[in-house]
This record gives structure tokens, C-alpha cells and sequence, in this order.
């Protein structure tokens, strides 16, 4: 749906999901990166990636409750929709994690299994249900990370051309700072591609 919305409205709707890749790029990516370089294989100092990743997204929440009654509804909304799919990110950790205690627990009461050299200078190893487990649950919140990625991508482009779906109404409602509704095709008076024609 399009929405009439200023110039600094549309600077404003952008910022949530710059936020929320940003997050992505340098929580996720650049500090995994670092994770594995001075971890030494160990699993519980990944543990602060979801840990700031859900500072960021906690941070997205309560700006968008602020917003939603000082700004425009557009803007409000922007941010409510970065919140929501930070939600689902939240859901990711807590399902890899899930799996990481599960099998953890029970690699702990049945032991046993087959063994994994972690390649390291001493020589130790791993179960390799371990090793299994945390690949599997890495991939779950990588998937995650890239369906949301490409989704506040796209949130971007439709923030700077007055668009979100209307579903967010559901979440917030609209109100008196709402913006004017322009409908599903509709475009703003001043694009180009209208004069154009």
C-alpha cells in the first residue's frame, strides 16, 4: 500500500532496517569471525553474538512503542515491521538453542558416540553429535539471517517510496497521526515515472 509521506519521513522509515542489517552484518558475521579466531573452539563465547543481537532488536521494540505515539504512523510502522522480524530472529536462537540442550543433556546421559578431533595443538576431540548439533542450529539461524536480510532490504527501497503492507495495521493501528492512504497503485504526484507519461 502506498502512503503520502515527506521526504523526512522517508529518511526517518528507512533507519530501522539499516539498523536491523547492520546488526546483521557486524553481530553476526564480523564478530563470528573474530568468535572463531579467539574462541579456540570453544561454543559459550557465541553465546554474546545472540546475546547483542537481542540488545539491538530489544532496542527496536521500545523505539518503535515510543514512536508509535509522537511520529507518524509510517514511521511507527517502519520500525514496528523491523521489530516483528527481529521477533522471528529471537525465535531462531531460542529454537538452536533448544537443540543445542537436547542433544547436550542427552550426548551427558547416554555417552558414548562416535569422537571428532578438533584439530587443535593438544590433540583433543569432540563428540561428534556435538559438532552436528551446532552445525545444524548454526544453519537454522543462518537461514534466518538471510531471509531477513533480503526482507529489511527490500523494506528499505519500500520506506524511501512511501510503501508497507497493510498488515502492519494489525500491530498498529491507525490513528490520527496516520498517513494519507494512497492505495495499491497509486503513485505520489511527483514521481517521475507518472509525469513521464
Amino acid at each position: 500500500m502506498h502512503y503520502k509521506i515527506s521526504a523526512k519521513e522517508a529518511s526517518a522509515a528507512k533507519i530501522p532496517h539499516h539498523i536491523f542489517n547492520l546488526n546483521v552484518i557486524l553481530t553476526h558475521l564480523a564478530m563470528s569471525k573474530i568468535m572463531l579466531e579467539l574462541g579456540d573452539g570453544s561454543s559459550l563465547k557465541f553465546m554474546l553474538i545472540p546475546i547483542i543481537s537481542i540488545m539491538v532488536i530489544s532496542y527496536l521494540y521500545f523505539k518503535s512503542k515510543k514512536l508509535a505515539q509522537e511520529d507518524s504512523w509510517f514511521v511507527a510502522a517502519h520500525w514496528t515491521l523491523a521489530w516483528r522480524r527481529g521477533r522471528i530472529l529471537i525465535i531462531s536462537y531460542i529454537i538452536a538453542l533448544t537443540i543445542i540442550t537436547v542433544i547436550t543433556v542427552l550426548g551427558s546421559l547416554f555417552g558414548g558416540g562416535m569422537m571428532m578431533n578438533d584439530f587443535s595443538t593438544d590433540g583433543s576431540s569432540t563428540p561428534i553429535h556435538e559438532k552436528i548439533t551446532l552445525f545444524l542450529s548454526a544453519v537454522i539461524v543462518f537461514f534466518t539471517l538471510l531471509v531477513m536480510f533480503l526482507l529489511e532490504g527490500i523494506s528499505v527501497y519500500d520506506a524511501g517510496k512511501g510503501i508497507i503492507d497493510p498488515s502492519i495495521e494489525k500491530y498498529l493501528p491507525r490513528g490520527k497521526n496516520a498517513n494519507i492512504a494512497l492505495g495499491e497503485d497509486e503513485q505520489k504526484p511527483n514521481d517521475p515515472k507518472k509525469e513521464s507519461k
